[in-house]
């Protein structure tokens, strides 16, 4: 039994012995590489990959977390930092501070810096000329920002400044990025990068910076809207009566008829429901005083055309001539503010 038990023995070391000897060198070399591998990460930290004293390739990302790995399944007392250095490191790889490859010194962003637009409240002693200054933009920026006419600007105002050349945009319902930059003359990423829309894109009543943007004239706050001028225009079937100077149409009060224009000025007169060539009769036979004398707030009245005119005295001149406003009148689809000159106030007739 004995000499049985000897052979037994035997022929089990010369079975396993080569293999423990063969796990024993490969835990020694996994062991020596991790101590390598976490001497090296021990100086590839945050601090020095930012201060550009290290240069981490996509191989050594690898690396840092097989060692991070071992490291925590050996239970290494340096597991910890190997770990917090692979993760910081990862976090920056992803972030997209990369090239070709290579992880390099990230970008870091002052975050006093000022991006996008800037909310400034007016302090004593300044004004909108030196706030313009401090920025960097001109004058005319903060003012058509803000919708300002002019630079005058009481202590206390909030004003919206863009933090580089540019205006300051409200979103309106409809706005695209890239209607906003076209129509403004800026780029779409300039505006998206600048203002963070990124994620979140524009909504209706933000404020954002448009880099290098401009109003255009027609939106500028001191615009004023030609006005088409109409001067001593007679026309036959009305004979003198239509001779007018002077003449500005404002098309922001709406078109109509002569007779509605009348009824807004004299409320009174609206139990008058009749063509306008009926009216100085009607107005008589309603008790209304008629006469030839123009006077401030009387409807002048003719019977002459089709269906007649009125309109309404807005003021008597020195010289006998008359301010009036009108609708529909000598192609104005509005109302037409005008002079008719002392020679033809006779034509009229006056309902006081």
């Amino acid at each position: 039994m004995s000499k049985k038990s000897k052979n037994t023995f035997g022929e089990w070391v010369k079975t396993v012995f080569p293999y423990a000897l063969v796990t024993v060198v490969v835990l020694m070399t996994v062991i020596m590489g991790s101590i390598s591998k976490m001497n090296a990460s021990a100086s590839l930290s945050l601090d020095s990959i930012v201060t550009g004293t290290s240069e981490v390739s996509v191989d050594s990302m690898t690396e840092l977390y097989t060692v991070a790995d071992l490291s925590n399944t050996l239970g290494l007392a340096s597991a910890g930092d190997v770990a917090d250095n692979y993760v910081m490191t990862t976090t920056m790889y992803d972030s997209g501070q990369t090239t070709a490859g290579k992880l390099e010194k990230p970008s870091l962003t002052d975050v006093d810096a000022s991006r996008g637009v800037v909310e400034h409240i007016l302090a004593e002693g300044e004004s909108l000329d030196s706030v313009a200054a401090k920025y960097g933009v001109s004058a005319d920026q903060v003012r058509w920002s803000n919708g300002l006419k002019t630079t005058d600007v009481a202590v206390g105002t909030t004003l919206y400044i863009p933090s580089s050349s540019g205006i300051v945009y409200t979103v309106k319902s409809g706005d695209t990025v890239d209607s906003i930059a076209s129509k403004y003359g800026s780029s779409v990423e300039e505006i998206t990068a600048l203002n963070d829309l990124e994620v979140s894109g524009i909504t209706e009543g933000m404020k954002i910076l448009v880099k290098d943007g401009s109003l255009p004239e027609t939106e500028r706050p001191e615009y004023v809207p030609p006005v088409r001028t109409y001067t001593a225009y007679t026309y036959t079937y009305l004979g003198n009566t239509s001779e007018r100077t002077n003449a500005v149409c404002n098309r922001a009060q709406g078109a109509g008829q002569c007779t509605t224009w009348a009824w807004a000025k004299r409320p009174d007169l609206q139990v008058i429901q009749a063509n306008a060539n009926g009216w100085a009769a009607l107005a008589a036979a309603r008790g209304f005083p008629v006469n030839k004398t123009p006077a401030a707030g009387a409807v002048f009245q003719t019977s002459s055309g089709w269906y007649g005119h009125v309109g309404y005295v807005e003021s008597v001149n020195s010289d006998g001539s008359i301010n009036v406003s009108e609708r529909n009148y000598s192609g104005c689809y509005g109302v037409l503010y005008s002079t008719i000159p002392a020679s033809a106030v006779g034509n009229f007739n006056y309902i006081h």
